[in-house]
């Protein structure tokens, strides 16, 4: 049997990095309202050929990274895969120093104050400070949409023309039927930034959540973040976030870019 032969039949690919990525996929198929999966149901959500799901949900169950119900056929994420995660954060330098900012921001103006990593289409919560006024409903790593929140707007906005462009490319793939309003939505954020240092995108992702962001820059340029300051409308309105927040939001990225 050929290589081509058996990758058809769902055999193990020949390149052990194949099977890497296949085995990251699987475990990225888990996710907030798929805790527990079957292989067919991982198989739906990859992509991948069932016989290559049943094997790697094998291995990562002998790996210690899935845990396997019997009564109900499923899989589930173990504790241990958040050690990939944990790994990364512990060698950023830069939270201790952020989450006392972010904190400290948090309180005074009793909104969730966040720190996020790009990773198109989404953005990716390495930090999150609650304050009084927001309900703290997402963690670290939690992910959320680049094209319809402040957070990824901010983003958006720090790249170059180049980059912006190449990015929205990929976000329009996914853009949905709303898309060119979406489009306009971030042209508006871009100007913002540009003008005032931060954006503003009110009741756009969730209907009752308002947010200002502000894109967070390392001196060099290569290094490129986002923080937010998110509220729910009836806590505070929208002029308040701006004129007060907005501002103390810029700040606080300015001051954290020196640590980048």
């Amino acid at each position: 049997m050929t290589t081509s032969e058996a990758t058809m039949k769902g055999s193990e690919p020949a390149n052990p990095s194949g099977a890497l990525l296949r085995g990251l996929d699987v475990l990225q198929a888990f996710g907030p309202e798929k805790d527990a999966l079957g292989n067919a149901e991982i198989a739906a959500a990859t992509g991948l050929p069932k016989p290559t799901v049943s094997r790697l949900t094998r291995a990562l169950v002998d790996a210690g990274y899935l845990d396997y119900d019997t009564e109900r056929g499923k899989y589930r994420l173990r504790p241990r895969v958040l050690t990939l995660g944990f790994s990364l954060l512990n060698n950023m330098k830069i939270l201790p120093i952020a989450h006392e900012q972010l904190q400290r921001l948090a309180t005074a103006s009793g909104c969730t104050v966040s720190l996020a990593w790009p990773d198109a289409p989404h953005m990716i919560y390495l930090d999150r400070c609650a304050g009084e006024a927001m309900p703290y409903f997402f963690s670290v790593g939690s992910v959320i949409d680049m094209a319809r929140t402040a957070t990824g707007h901010a983003y958006l906005a720090a790249l170059d023309e180049a980059s912006r462009a190449d990015v929205m490319q990929l976000l329009a793939k996914d853009g949905g039927d709303d898309w060119r309003s979406v489009e306009a939505a971030i042209d508006v954020s871009v100007k913002e930034v540009a003008d005032r240092g931060f954006c503003l995108v009110d009741t756009t992702w969730r209907r009752n959540i308002r947010g200002v962001a502000a894109p967070l820059v390392s001196r060099d340029g290569r290094t490129k973040l986002s923080i937010n300051c998110v509220t729910t409308t009836f806590a505070m309105p929208a002029e308040t976030l701006v004129t007060k927040w907005g501002p103390a939001l810029v700040n606080t990225a300015q001051a954290l870019s020196t640590h980048l």
